[in-house]
């Protein structure tokens, strides 16, 4: 650190020694050196902030109460300096660091939001050519490290590996080891977030250098090895196995123990960790040795003299590591061992502790493991009770709640109890909100989501086999559409809340952040083999320890519990907040389906069924020849096969797609159009030439599927219609991503007059197949659209469509449309200077959607506009739901590519049949498409990939 002389420089070269040799006596005589000189002055500032260092490093070495003298120190030095003090951002840095590091061991939030403020200010203070800039952003990156890491914000993390890649690159000595493991550090924790490959091979990288220059006693080796375990076990997992990875994450960790002294502060943390990491190799390599090795080690951790007050998480870890050694080798007396050491575990965690909801988890796995092998009924009963208390444990983390309640979900399904299987459904389904939190990164949510896909189906399935079809409409409602809800926050929320009670809302919200612990690590995501849920929960709670205090302080977790509880009942005694954060009642979304029916089509690997909603009340019927599996393979083939026809297939891929939808109509008739339409003939009555009204409401794979274009067409549209034997030939097809969509839709007002519209026309884009239809389709949409605003060519940017979205109620896109299957938010179309996507769309018309009214009709003349994403089919990430989401009351899309000729055909078709009179009346969009559908389809009957793509979402 700078320093005048004779004060502070004869303090600086005993911290180095400790660092590099782990003697505190070393620390010892420093503090008598840094004393010693305050005494002749105490106004010293550079000795002030050495001897905090001291303090700290000695808190964290064997004296952990040194850790507020550190505080009070730092503190004094920076009450004696002014902010135009040259030293004035350096003492901001020492004292946010030491206070970070007393957060890293007490996990009291409110040192981090001071060590947060002082690192601000001293960042901002240091010049860039300031000679002690490195010495101030060495002590910084830990504690943005550590905000990100509480808090869950991107930009933390990205500062903090800014600064220490600043620092990294200084020519500083002193601190070339410290900035290279923060760096690592920062880097694995990014990927953890974002899956940035590069960022973790550049961390084992900056791991491997580091522990290379690094002397044998460095007091810091231990933890650098840390981080390079934690590295090497994320590369293996994101590279689907490479079990180099795992072994040499087993040898550095076995390293790491050895070399510990037999007692330590750390040793106890990094035997548990060794043991979890032990686990999934034995896991991996279906190997007893190393199951018996892991056992070993976490024993030890639980035997450690220094294990207090983790001693019952690392029970639950060796509660964990005895049932996986169980299962592998069937033994009964050591399902018993886990049960008792489980039992052990539990006693040893406060009511409100956050790791009790784990060792809930584990004990109600290893009494069903017993169950199973003894039979004895009270086992089970047992489970089910831990199963249930985990769930509802508001200080635990969410992932093992959700874990929780889906295995005691799945145990109650499996023993065919609807009632038991119901209630551990809406468990797990009203948990979505928190797992999908906002606060989250997107694509953290998103990844989050994918674990749990098909759980909203599952949950409906059991509540009509408990004989309650308004509950599964409600559960439907809940458990899908998650991230819509959040992203253009369209529930009764804290958006609204924040209208009239802005103070309470931010409140809730800061509450929920740290409740939820959108900081906390994520679950490892291993390899998908059978009992490996029990590795990954193991090895994500103990790879977390090297990097944070062990546990959370377990009173302000209960106590932020509390708080939330009684923020929301608050909210609730408002005025108008009475269903604040609840989920619509079936009676609210009813009057969604007025005029007609909406048909949720739900599929789950229990049953499925459709649920018919009308005006007058809920019918299920049962689908027994649809199942799950299934639907699935048919929708992957589909998908397939479009994609082979649409990359510059020939012929053949032409043909192949046309024979696989033929085929999917067949069986889609068969197995769902059928049955619903007899249901339909029943409950809104039957006439030989009567359609119905029916918005349809799939789940699952069968979003990807076109429901509405089931039926037997053979070669005789004519033929095919007389008999009606096709859904076309019985309904008039719509499609609703939710009846809260569908309700909202229909709430909104019609703009009053004329139609204020704009079009987009791009026939021509680079690295992209010509559209020679488009200016065709314009020039029609034109003759029936007065006063139509063109945007075409240059005028066709991203920034001018958003702007002319803001400003007309009527909007059609003649371009290229993009749908990416494994990351639908980057769905889009093609403009001529970039992509405009899902997000673009539902980010900046969500104001719009909440304070205007207005805006009518979207028509995307474009491809894959209305198909959503392969692992979140519930979520509805695409084009149509964006638009509709954001306020347009009728959006018209379709499913997969179409021919250009054709959609410029069925496009002039539909605005024609928009004319009432000498107006246009976008509520008869949905009759509209589907007379224009029926003309092409007339005239290509066995052609169903020409007329089958285009669709209607709204009222």
């Amino acid at each position: 650190m700078p320093s005048a002389a004779g004060s502070a420089d004869a303090v600086d070269p005993l911290v180095v020694a400790y660092n590099d040799s782990g003697d505190e006596s070393l620390l010892v005589r420093a503090e008598g050196l840094a004393r010693g000189l305050l005494a002749e002055d105490p106004s010293r500032v550079d000795v002030l902030a050495a001897l905090s260092t001291v303090l700290m490093l000695r808190g964290r070495a064997s004296d952990p109460a040194r850790l507020d003298a550190a505080v009070a120190v730092a503190t004094k030095a920076t009450a004696l300096t002014s902010p135009d003090d040259p030293w004035w951002p350096y003492v901001n840095a020492q004292l946010a660091s030491v206070v970070g590091f007393r957060f890293e061991h007490r996990r009291e939030v409110s040192d981090l939001s001071v060590a947060r403020r002082h690192a601000d200010v001293a960042v901002a203070a240091v010049g860039e050519s300031d000679p002690i800039r490195t010495d101030v952003l060495i002590r910084c990156v830990n504690v943005y490290r550590l905000s990100f890491e509480r808090f869950g914000r991107l930009a933390d993390i990205d500062t903090a590996v800014r600064l220490s890649r600043e620092v990294h690159r200084s020519t500083d000595p002193d601190h070339a080891l410290t900035a290279r493991q923060l760096l690592a550090l920062c880097l694995v924790m990014r990927f953890a977030r974002t899956g940035g490959r590069r960022d973790l091979d550049e961390a084992i990288a900056h791991c491997r250098d580091g522990l290379a220059a690094m002397p044998e006693r460095h007091v810091d080796r231990a933890a650098l090895n840390g981080v390079l375990v934690i590295a090497l076990v994320q590369r293996w997992v994101s590279a689907d196995g490479d079990d180099a990875d795992l072994h040499e994450a087993v040898r550095v960790s076995r390293r790491v123990v050895e070399d510990l002294p037999a007692v330590g502060a750390v040793r106890a943390q990094l035997l548990a960790t060794h043991g979890a990491l032990l686990v999934v190799h034995g896991l991996s390599s279906n190997s007893s040795r190393h199951l018996d090795e892991a056992i070993r080690s976490t024993r030890e951790a639980v035997d450690s003299p220094t294990a207090d007050p983790q001693r019952a998480g690392h029970l639950v870890n060796l509660a964990h590591s005895l049932l996986v050694r169980a299962r592998m080798s069937s033994d009964p007396a050591g399902v018993s061992d886990a049960v008792e050491t489980g039992m052990t575990a539990l006693a040893g965690f406060s009511p409100g502790h956050p790791d009790r909801a784990r060792a809930l988890n584990v004990l109600g796995m290893a009494l069903r493991t017993r169950y199973l092998i003894a039979h004895d009924p009270a086992d089970l009963d047992a489970a089910v009770g831990m199963w249930r208390s985990a769930a509802a444990s508001r200080a635990g983390a969410v992932e093992i709640r959700m874990t929780a309640a889906r295995t005691w979900a799945r145990t109650a399904a499996e023993a065919g109890d609807a009632e038991l299987a119901l209630e551990a459904y809406v468990a797990a389904v009203e948990l979505l909100p928190l797992l999908a939190w906002r606060g989250l990164d997107r694509a953290v949510q998103e990844k989050r989501l994918t674990t749990v896909t098909g759980l909203a189906g599952d949950a409906a399935a059991w509540a009509v086999a408990a004989g309650q079809p308004e509950r599964a409409v409600e559960l439907l409602e809940q458990g899908r559409q998650v991230l819509w809800s959040q992203a253009l926050q369209t529930r009764s929320d804290l958006s609204e809340l924040a209208a009239v009670a802005p103070v309470l809302a931010d409140e809730l919200d800061r509450t929920r952040r740290e409740l939820d612990g959108a900081e906390a690590a994520q679950l490892v995501e291993l390899p998908a083999h059978p009992g490996w849920e029990l590795g990954r929960d193991l090895l994500t709670s103990a790879l977390g320890g090297p990097h944070r205090a062990e546990t959370e302080d377990a009173g302000h977790r209960r106590r932020l519990a509390e708080r939330w509880e009684q923020l929301v009942a608050e909210a609730r005694r408002r005025p108008g907040f009475a269903g604040f954060l609840r989920p619509p009642s079936f009676a609210d979304l009813q009057p969604a389906t007025a005029g007609g029916a909406a048909v949720l089509v739900n599929t789950s690997r229990w049953r499925s069924d459709a649920i018919i909603v009308t005006a007058d009340g809920v019918r299920a019927v049962p689908l027994p020849w649809l199942s799950h599996d299934t639907a699935q393979q048919r929708a992957v083939a589909f998908l397939k096969a479009q994609r082979a026809a649409e990359e510059g297939g020939g012929p053949a891929e032409r043909v192949a797609l046309r024979q696989t939808l033929v085929t999917l109509q067949r069986w889609l008739w068969d197995t769902v159009g059928e049955p619903v339409c007899a249901a339909l003939d029943d409950v809104l009555g039957s006439a030989p030439d009567r359609r119905h009204r029916v918005w349809w409401c799939p789940t699952g794979p069968l979003t990807m599927l076109p429901l509405h274009a089931a039926g037997r067409f053979g070669a005789s549209a004519p033929l095919a219609a007389k008999r009606r034997i096709s859904v076309a030939a019985r309904c008039v097809s719509s499609y609703t991503p939710s009846l809260t969509a569908l309700l909202r839709a229909r709430a909104a007002s019609a703009s009053p007059g004329p139609p204020r519209a704009f079009a987009v026309g791009l026939g021509v884009l680079p690295g992209q197949a010509p559209l020679p239809a488009v200016s065709d389709e314009l020039r029609a949409v034109s003759s029936h659209v007065p006063g139509l605003r063109v945007l075409t060519g240059r005028s066709a940017t991203v920034e001018g469509v958003l702007t002319a979205l803001g400003q007309h109620g009527w909007a059609h896109f003649a371009c290229h449309g993009d749908q990416d299957f494994e990351r639908p938010s980057a769905a889009a179309l093609r403009l001529v200077d970039g992509r405009l996507s899902v997000l673009d769309l539902a980010g900046r018309l969500a104001a719009r959607s909440r304070s205007a009214g207005g805006a009518d009709l979207a028509y995307l003349s474009a491809c894959r506009t209305a198909a959503g994403g392969r692992d979140l089919p519930d979520e509805a990430i695409h084009l149509t739901a964006a638009l509709q989401m954001a306020g347009f009351r009728h959006v018209i899309g379709s499913q997969w590519a179409v021919s250009d000729r054709v959609a410029a055909q069925v496009a002039d078709d539909v605005y024609a049949g928009l004319r009432a009179g000498e107006r246009l009346d976008a509520d008869t969009a949905a009759v509209a498409l589907d007379r224009a559908v029926d003309r092409v389809r007339r005239a290509h009957p066995d052609r169903p990939e020409l007329w089958a793509a285009l669709i209607h979402t709204g009222p």
